[in-house]
């Protein structure tokens, strides 16, 4: 069954038979433009409030660590987009060639923590965006950033999610022989799998989970439905 398809309007009568809960007391909305500067820890305590107010404060932990990963890719593709559009542009170096500037862009990331990146975006005011949403049948997640994947980008997601369906253990990524040079794999990892595997252990399938391009932004959705969150007799 396809959640999303079922969810297109909020039904605030749901939530307030099921739990006595206005949406207003379960729906928030943060932006950041990093995962070190105290945003992650208010992430994680408004997600302890939301889960404890439907009765799995249980799941803070799974819902936690599948967000974290989906933010930490997000803001990855907001940096990758400020180095094209600033680093590369305006120190005109735009004629480096594709490894070069994405082996440039990773030595960032791995020996400054990104920060160069997310000061540039708090200046730019560019930022990813994370709603929770009370929906008629369920609770949506959604982050989003602006701009949308390279096409090798979009090619390696589809194919994991593809995999991911198929697979119930994260064995075949280590298996797998891949040929392509280490700097081309954009998009890799174990985030979609690692997603799956965590939704499989909710009882949920990969269905749950959406990544969509629209209005030149990406958009991560994750619905948790109605018997995830029993009601307090």
């Amino acid at each position: 069954m396809n959640f999303f398809s079922l969810n297109k309007e909020k039904n605030e009568n749901n939530w307030e038979s099921h739990f006595a809960l206005k949406p207003e007391d379960i729906s928030f909305q943060l932006h950041f433009f990093d995962l070190y500067s105290g945003d992650e820890k208010k992430l994680l305590a408004n997600l302890r409030e939301v889960l404890q107010k439907l009765n799995r404060p249980d799941l803070s932990g799974p819902v936690y660590l599948i967000v974290r990963e989906l933010l930490t890719n997000s803001l990855k593709a907001v940096y990758k987009k400020i180095y094209l559009e600033y680093f590369i542009a305006e120190m005109g170096m735009s004629d480096l060639g594709y490894e070069d500037w994405l082996s440039i862009f990773k030595t960032e990331i791995d020996t400054h923590m990104a920060e160069n990146f997310a000061n540039l975006c708090r200046e730019k005011n560019i930022f990813v965006k994370f709603n929770m949403t009370p929906l008629a049948k369920g609770l949506l997640i959604e982050i989003i950033n602006d701009g949308v994947p390279s096409e090798i980008e979009w090619e390696r997601l589809q194919k994991s999610l593809t995999e991911s369906k198929k697979n119930t253990n994260m064995a075949y990524l280590f298996t797998d022989e891949d040929d392509e040079n280490d700097l081309k794999k954009e998009g890799a990892g174990i985030g979609v799998p690692l997603i799956s595997m965590m939704l499989r252990n909710l009882d949920l399938d990969l269905d749950n989970f959406k990544v969509i391009m629209e209005d030149n932004k990406t958009i991560s959705k994750l619905f948790f439905p109605f018997t995830l969150f029993p009601r307090k007799n």
